[in-house]
């Protein structure tokens, strides 16, 4: 634990009479809205959240988007990482309109969670498995792990349907699985069928696997995805997929279009790196003579709704200009 986070923590501790004087104010908001609550059993043990928040936080970036889609009303702040200067901007612009972004990842700040004074909290990084119990002191708290390395989509229904919010889980659902049927339809009537798969380049190796929903977005589309990206051998795409050397890069040369994930101003394309530019096999790769690589807001990666629905557009608009 780096000096200031303990700084912080520590802040937290000295805190708590402020903690539970605001958890009695939460509540206090709940019952204004209607008094409703929902008991719920989770991994984290059981948790009594409100029904109708009036000031919901999403711990992480993806559960604020998670809170847009499911309908809460949010804060005034939510939680951007420590490397952004505002949230990703295939977000809902409209919902964030007044709201303020402040540092939350990867150094968490709950003192300012404290004072933006949330009456209840999503929080998705539940691999951190001590901080549920330091943010249920600050308000009721809906804690899971949503980086497990599984498909997103199933941890937002779970939780969807923990907290009442099925029908507005179930939009969304319904509304990407039109757009997917659309530009499957608009695929196969051009005849456009590609070896797809996400490449990165990482301390000198080229990486193809999926961790990112990309391989989601592949597979939703019924496009074919590298057997690169099945680094098991076990006939499914995984994060681990395959690291292959400079001398290896030529096992790329079946691969027709390249998903590569980059910064929110475009900074970290992988056809930028000089290693990669000054290595003639890479240069020969077919997906590199026809300027087939394509970035994508690496932030997409970590599962939510507006991402999934960013990375289906950034394969459209690749597949089908």
């Amino acid at each position: 634990m780096t000096p200031s986070r303990t700084r912080r923590l520590r802040a937290v501790a000295l805190a708590t009479g402020a903690v539970f004087l605001l958890t009695s104010c939460a509540s206090a908001q709940a019952g204004e809205a209607g008094g409703e609550t929902l008991t719920i059993d989770t991994e984290f043990g059981e948790v009594t959240v409100p029904t109708e928040p009036q000031a919901a936080l999403g711990f992480y970036t993806t559960d604020v988007d998670i809170l847009i889609t499911l309908g809460y009303p949010l804060a005034a702040e939510q939680p951007i990482r420590d490397d952004w200067d505002a949230f990703p901007s295939y977000f809902p612009q409209e919902e964030l309109e007044g709201i303020k972004g402040f540092h939350n990842y990867p150094e968490f700040n709950l003192e300012h969670i404290l004072e933006v004074g949330p009456d209840f909290i999503l929080n998705g990084i539940g691999y951190e498995t001590d901080l549920h119990d330091k943010l249920t002191p600050i308000a009721p708290t809906y804690t899971y792990n949503a980086f497990d390395g599984g498909d997103w989509r199933d941890k937002f229904e779970a939780l969807a349907a923990d907290l009442g919010r099925e029908k507005q889980a179930q939009a969304w659902l319904d509304d990407y699985a039109a757009r997917v049927a659309e530009v499957k339809e608009q695929l196969d009537a051009a005849g456009v069928a590609p070896v797809v798969a996400d490449i990165s380049f990482w301390e000198g190796q080229i990486n193809v696997g999926c961790y990112s929903i990309s391989c989601l977005v592949f597979a939703d589309l019924g496009l074919e995805i590298s057997p690169l990206a099945d680094g098991d051998g076990d006939g499914k795409p995984d994060s681990d997929g395959t690291s292959l050397s400079m001398e290896q890069v030529g096992q790329l040369a079946d691969i027709d279009v390249i998903f590569t994930g980059v910064s929110e101003d475009g900074s970290g394309l992988i056809t930028d790196e000089e290693a990669l530019q000054a290595n003639p096999l890479w240069t020969a790769l077919p997906a590199i003579v026809n300027g087939e690589v394509h970035a994508y807001n690496y932030e997409m990666s970590y599962g939510s709704p507006s991402g999934q629905d960013g990375l289906l557009e950034v394969v459209r608009k690749a597949l089908l200009p």
